[in-house]
């Protein structure tokens, strides 16, 4: 069974963890599949034992990055050495604002944005559904807001806080402690890209690791776009 600072230690490792991923460290490849699907490992609420509560306490602990990062499929992990790399490699050039102004960004998106800057502090899912106003019994709605959130999270914007459930975020700048901004030199889109490719390949016993990040590179492409 594997524990919480066992869990750490192993993402520390690779750099970062993404779901459903055939790892070499066979161990941590065990988690990904028995943990996700709940098989194995025991899910009773055990901070030390259960790896649905990591989900909240490494973010709130900031041992870890934890989200929607990889193809807005839950279960992402990140160290904080690679955060920064992964904030050069998908975070778009345009503001959320020129996003939004160029008719690139929805309106959940931007609404999500406008409040977090409002409150200034990490928001709830319940928070988020204010956006919707009338609409927030409405089921088509509340998928977009949905993927507005894991939107957001893979362009490297808001972040999963830990303080307020699996769907509380907050802006990455005003989480994210600097000492991991200051882990890496800051580099080009192209170069960090590559670097997180590298590391990817490394961790991974698939000839398919890029797959992860297909739908981030996506949105990047699109924001980036003239």
């Amino acid at each position: 069974m594997l524990k919480y600072d066992e869990f750490i230690e192993k993402v520390n490792d690779a750099g970062f963890w993404t779901p459903f991923t055939n790892y070499i460290d066979q161990e941590i490849f065990k988690f990904a599949w028995d943990g996700c699907n709940l098989k194995g490992q025991a899910y009773l609420g055990d901070s030390e034992t259960d790896p649905e509560t990591w989900k909240t306490r490494v973010p709130q602990e900031k041992k870890l990055a934890y989200g929607y990062f990889f193809n807005g499929k839950p279960g992402g992990y990140i160290a904080p050495r690679f955060y920064s790399i992964f904030i050069d490699a998908f975070r778009p050039r345009m503001t959320v604002e020129e996003r939004y102004e160029s008719g690139k960004l929805g309106k959940y998106e931007k609404g999500i944005w406008d409040l977090l800057n409002q409150y200034g502090k990490p928001l709830s899912w319940s928070d988020f559904r204010l956006i919707l106003k009338s609409d927030a019994k409405n089921k088509v709605e509340l998928r977009k807001l949905d993927s507005a959130i894991k939107c957001l999270q893979m362009t490297f914007d808001i972040t999963v806080s830990g303080t307020e459930g699996n769907m509380g975020c907050d802006k990455v700048d005003n989480w994210i402690p600097l000492e991991w901004l200051k882990m890496n030199p800051r580099m080009e889109h192209d170069e960090a890209l590559e670097t997180i490719y590298r590391q990817a390949e490394k961790i991974s016993n698939a000839g398919d690791a890029k797959k992860a990040f297909t739908k981030s590179l996506k949105l990047y492409k699109m924001y980036d776009a003239h």
